[in-house]
């Protein structure tokens, strides 16, 4: 009888964890589904808005500040696709390990302007009440090595947030010497916050779009922050935020200034990355 019992009980986990796998793949499947269906809504918002500006800016009779304040929309919107197609390919490649940095001089006070005039016509394009204050170094000959364009990525996604997520108030973005051999950066407003979300669930891709009420937080792909923690990681830094619900958040970044430490930082990131992708067999 001892036998028996034992492999009817063995028959009743089997059926258990068989029922388990088969909820499992069902929610997979949806939440693919949502996935997919939330991407194409990201990508099609602002590409019926280019091409429906587009078609006003062919009316002859169109006054000349109209054609303009099309002209900005239809960028504003080419920006901000841009954006999510290339978070979405970038998120790709660092699943992947694929992903590649390329260093170089970074002057960071003309980066900091850069960015400051691209966002100041995007508050004005979108008419919120914000002030954007950009916090510079003393020092304009400032420079860094690290790969130009990602730093930027990174700005790009987290301003863009704080952006999106604040009716009232500043946004201020800039940098301070952190010691020696780190710089760090920052992004900060007087937003709602983050409100619930942990951190490590924070910098989950697709994460705040899927499992949040928060209409607010469900407007974007999802992977604005993840994206942004893997780029900081894999130049070298780490990124991390600070928040209180109602108050507004912080996100910190650092990032290396000398080669030699850029380089182990490097390396740590892609045995980990290596090591994630090797347990996914298994």
């Amino acid at each position: 009888m001892q036998p028996e019992e034992n492999n009817q009980g063995l028959l009743q986990k089997i059926a258990v964890l068989e029922e388990e796998l088969k909820a499992m793949r069902c929610r997979m499947h949806n939440l693919q589904s949502v996935i997919l269906s939330n991407i194409s809504h990201d990508i099609r918002t602002p590409m019926n808005a280019i091409v429906g500006f587009a078609n006003l800016i062919g009316d002859e009779k169109m006054a000349v500040n109209e054609r303009n304040d099309c002209i900005s929309q239809i960028n504003l919107n080419s920006m901000e696709l841009l954006q999510i197609i290339d978070n979405m390919i970038d998120a790709s490649l660092l699943q992947c390990g694929d992903l590649r940095i390329y260093n170089k001089e970074c002057y960071l006070n003309d980066l900091l302007d850069d960015i400051y005039d691209s966002f100041k016509k995007l508050i004005d394009v979108r008419q919120k009440k914000l002030n954007l204050i950009v916090s510079r170094g003393e020092d304009n000959d400032y420079s860094i090595l690290t790969d130009h364009k990602r730093l930027r990525q990174v700005f790009n996604n987290l301003i863009s947030n704080s952006i999106k997520f604040t009716n009232s108030g500043y946004v201020e973005f800039g940098y301070e010497r952190y010691d020696r051999n780190k710089v760090r950066f920052f992004v900060k407003d007087t937003g709602s916050g983050l409100g619930s979300f942990s951190e490590d669930d924070l910098f989950k891709p697709f994460y705040s779009r899927l499992y949040s009420d928060n209409d607010n937080i469900n407007k974007g792909a999802g992977l604005g922050l993840a994206v942004s923690k893997g780029l900081v990681e894999l130049m070298g830094g780490e990124l991390w935020p600070e928040s209180v619900p109602g108050t507004g958040t912080y996100f910190y970044f650092t990032l290396p200034t000398e080669k030699n430490t850029f380089l182990k930082s490097r390396l740590k990131r892609l045995n980990s990355i290596i090591k994630r992708n090797i347990a996914s067999f298994f």
